[in-house]
């Protein structure tokens, strides 16, 4: 009886034992998911202030580039000074007027000291180019002080300080929708010689190689002239002869074609060339400067041979109006 009343003590202390193990596990559990819990609220407090802050530093960063754009579109934009260009004297009726720029020629200007050019109109855009001074350029116009100019069939921009507009008495060379007109009336300057116009070449060697491809061929009998090689010419009684410094030859602009035995002869406009050049020129630029019909407009005899380089668009419209030079451009 004792014995059993021993184990009964020892398995009800045992029970005591598990049931207060049970408890302190429950307590240890219970306590570990507060203090996780509490660790994850704070983890996403945490990261909710990243991403708060984030995209106000995005905000931040963002309003930056944008004034740092403001900035260099602003600093793009130069205007040419006459720092260095102080000791030249321009007349006022002489000088440079901002009057925006063109694709299209908008006259001569002449160059009064030697200067670089520049890709844009910018001085950070400087070039290995140059113009030199007492130079004829020409010119399509001004921005910001930067004269826009064309060279070798390039546009470029150099300081309007170092060049001025053509005197009317012995510099005039009157420029109609981009083009030289030229004839009695309207001589070119003794100085000028801008040699043989790039724009014009490429033409026609594009040209050409059309012809080429349709089995025609034709020389060149004369392009670029100086104006007073006409005096020469006319001693000659060559038939495109004209008077000193009056000839078209002498802006670089036109060729007098030819083929075999046909050099400045009438017979060239019977040739399978002429024909195609007739119907096929204006598309490269080209017009036939003295036609027959035109005779009393233009005040020249007929010259087959005598091309012109006027530009595409002008080309056109004078093909498909039949027009002459002096028509197209109003010329009374």
């Amino acid at each position: 009886m004792a014995n059993k009343s021993i184990r009964d003590l020892r398995r009800k202390k045992l029970r005591e034992k598990k049931r207060k193990r049970r408890k302190n596990l429950i307590k240890i559990g219970f306590c570990a998911l507060i203090i996780v819990g509490a660790l994850k609220i704070d983890f996403r407090k945490k990261t909710d202030d990243i991403k708060i802050r984030k995209p106000v530093e995005n905000r931040y960063a963002q309003a930056n580039k944008k004034e740092e754009k403001k900035e260099e579109k602003t600093g793009a934009i130069q205007v040419a000074t006459a720092i260095g260009f102080e000791d030249l004297k321009i007349k006022d009726d002489q000088k440079l007027d901002n009057d925006g720029y063109s694709d299209v020629m908008k006259s001569y200007v002449k160059s009064l000291k030697s200067q670089y050019c520049y890709q844009e109109p910018s001085d950070y855009s400087k070039t290995s180019v140059s113009i030199g001074n007492d130079q004829y350029i020409e010119y399509y116009g001004t921005e910001n002080s930067f004269s826009k100019i064309k060279i070798n069939d390039d546009f470029y921009y150099v300081n309007k300080f170092g060049l001025r507009k053509l005197n009317s008495d012995n510099e005039n060379i009157d420029v109609i929708k981009g083009i030289v007109f030229v004839n009695k009336e309207n001589p070119l300057p003794k100085d000028f010689n801008p040699g043989l116009d790039p724009t014009s070449k490429k033409a026609f060697d594009t040209m050409l190689i059309e012809m080429n491809r349709e089995g025609l061929n034709v020389k060149i009998a004369s392009d670029f002239r100086k104006g007073d090689s006409e005096e020469k010419l006319l001693d000659q009684n060559n038939p495109d002869a004209d008077d000193p410094f009056t000839s078209e030859h002498q802006t670089g602009t036109s060729f007098d074609f030819f083929t075999d035995d046909t050099k400045y002869s009438n017979k060239f406009k019977d040739t399978e060339e002429y024909k195609w050049l007739k119907d096929n020129a204006y598309k490269y630029g080209f017009i036939e400067r003295y036609k027959k019909e035109k005779e009393s407009i233009t005040g020249k005899k007929q010259r087959p041979w005598h091309f012109r380089y006027v530009g595409v668009e002008n080309a056109k419209q004078m093909y498909e109006n039949d027009l002459s030079l002096e028509e197209y451009l109003k010329i009374k």
